[in-house]
């Protein structure tokens, strides 16, 4: 057996933890993307509507800030995807006439698993979300994207509600990202 002492046994155990974060970090969920092969961005189309994301046990304040900023940040991105303009639905989707919602081409989304873990000193948040794009005519979405997201901070360099407020635009971004990528005319 080899035992460690004084400075070779911090060198061994820093090295260990080093190890076991690449190990961790590697099994993490990463965000993932997948699209119908089929689907073609479809020429012509002016609007694009977006459905509020539904949200189990989330803050109120977290899933608003990422879904304004997700429609924020697609508008901004209009001249990339060749959409005039992405409008909010505003009513539940279970208020809108399904007939006509099954002729739109509109985005849909969960975030759910939110949580927070707080100790003495640090902090770590983790979220999970999805957004569909559901296109007219067709009962499954043609595009599905599955964005987890943990922010660990120490509460001497940040506050848990600056972190949520940063969390939550970083899911926006990322969002905003892929469906701009999805949406753009191909070439």
């Amino acid at each position: 057996m080899v035992t460690f002492s004084g400075p070779l046994r911090t060198r061994a155990v820093l090295l260990l933890a080093v190890a076991c974060s690449w190990l961790l970090s590697g099994c993490a969920p990463r965000p993932t993307m997948s699209v119908s092969p089929d689907f073609r961005p479809t020429g012509g189309v002016e609007t694009v509507y977006v459905v509020p994301f539904a949200s189990a046990l989330v803050p109120e304040l977290f899933s608003e800030t990422a879904f304004n900023d997700f429609v924020d940040l697609l508008s901004g991105r209009r001249r990339e995807t060749g959409i005039t303009s992405f409008v909010i639905l505003k009513e539940e989707v279970k208020e809108v006439d399904p007939a006509w919602l099954a002729r739109q081409l509109y985005i849909s989304g969960d975030i759910w698993s939110y949580v927070e873990d707080s100790g003495c000193c640090t902090t770590n948040i983790r979220v999970k979300a999805r957004a569909y794009l559901h296109e007219p005519g067709r009962k499954e979405p043609v595009a599905e994207i599955f964005v987890p997201l943990e922010a660990f901070f120490d509460h001497d360099r940040s506050t848990v509600e600056r972190e949520r407020d940063r969390l939550a635009r970083t899911l926006a971004r990322e969002f905003a990202d892929r469906f701009a990528v999805i949406l753009a005319p191909r070439r």
